[in-house]
């Protein structure tokens, strides 16, 4: 009798690895897109979330801002300013919070934002500079903290109530706080005599913009811009007298 022999020519042998790796191959490709949307998607959701919190943080210090006439007798000079440019901001503030509760410190401090060239990649990240002490020497000392990296572009912009229009700089600083304090009573009566005279109000220099309005614009590795635009009142704009 003849004797059955079972098996797989080469051409079967051929047909199922053809399909094989047909079968692969669309397996890799469809991980491979999904993989890759869901990097670009959690990359975005970063993106999105780094500067949300970057403005909220930013919107959160400029709404509590103030200026004073008041001057330091003692150990040092509490200058109070607020300088505003296109790209950068420097202003005191009401919103320093003490880690050790008793130690040489209050709510007050000097906070400003800007723009710096990362060490790596050279990109420009955005840099809070905070200082817990308020004297003459407002731009330097204090620590830095990076909120956002990756920034393309910064922007802020002033409101004017005397020319109703934003403006791309502001600045309200006092040459001399302690002579300014010991006359304070003389400008004003000289402010309302002015006011009477010519009908008109003389305009206090020293006062900070009703409003500002901050233009956040990050970049991701393929050149995809997210731009963050947010607006804050703030209330306390005319400087206190102590």
């Amino acid at each position: 009798m003849r004797r059955l022999t079972f098996g797989f020519t080469m051409v079967e042998v051929l047909v199922a690895v053809g399909l094989l790796s047909m079968l692969s191959s669309i397996i890799f490709g469809a991980t491979s897109v999904i993989l890759r949307s869901q990097r670009i998607v959690m990359d975005s959701q970063e993106r999105y979330h780094a500067g949300r919190v970057a403005i909220m943080r930013l919107t959160g210090d400029l709404s509590q801002a103030f200026l004073s006439k008041h001057a330091g007798l003692l150990e040092r000079n509490t200058e109070t300013l607020f300088r505003g440019e296109e790209d950068e901001v420097l202003f005191c503030y009401l919103g320093h919070k003490r880690i050790f509760p008793k130690g040489p410190e209050s709510d007050q401090g000097v906070v400003s934002y800007s723009l710096e060239r990362a060490k790596k990649g050279g990109g420009k990240n955005l840099v809070r500079r905070e200082k817990p002490h308020i004297d003459e020497r407002a731009d330097r000392g204090g620590r830095n903290e990076t909120l956002a990296e990756n920034v393309k572009s910064l922007k802020f912009e002033y409101w004017d109530k005397e020319q109703e229009d934003w403006t791309s700089s502001w600045e309200a600083v006092l040459e001399d706080t302690e002579q300014v304090a010991v006359d304070q009573v003389a400008q004003d009566q000289a402010r309302a005599a002015a006011k009477l005279l010519t009908g008109t109000e003389v305009e206090d220099t020293f006062v900070l913009p009703r409003r500002i309005k901050v233009t956040l614009v990050l970049e991701d590795e393929a050149g995809k811009e997210y731009s963050f635009v947010s607006q804050v009142e703030l209330r306390l704009t005319e400087a206190f007298q102590w």
